[in-house]
């Protein structure tokens, strides 16, 4: 079942918008990339931001698949423990 509405979840026109099948990465990638407005994730937005989004994935495809392929990094202020810890004092 299509979720429909008469505005757009991301821009807030109004146009006949409805939910479009985005991925929980492609929506993650999205929102990092500050091209959709949190809120617009998973809800129903119009055809020329679907448009839109659509073309910035298939654009940046690469840089997703390099994040993918990286060595992951520790969380910045991430503790990596080797052995037993110190105690402060």
């Amino acid at each position: 079942m299509q979720h429909l509405a008469d505005t757009c979840a991301n821009c807030t026109t109004d146009a006949k918008s409805k939910r479009r099948d985005f991925s929980e990465q492609a929506w993650a990638v999205l929102l990092v990339w500050k091209e959709v407005q949190a809120g617009a994730v998973d809800q129903p937005i119009c055809d020329e931001c679907y448009a839109e989004l659509r073309e910035t994935l298939i654009d940046r495809a690469g840089e997703i698949e390099d994040a993918l392929k990286a060595p992951k990094q520790p969380q910045k202020g991430a503790v990596v423990a080797k052995g037993k810890s110190r105690k402060a004092g």
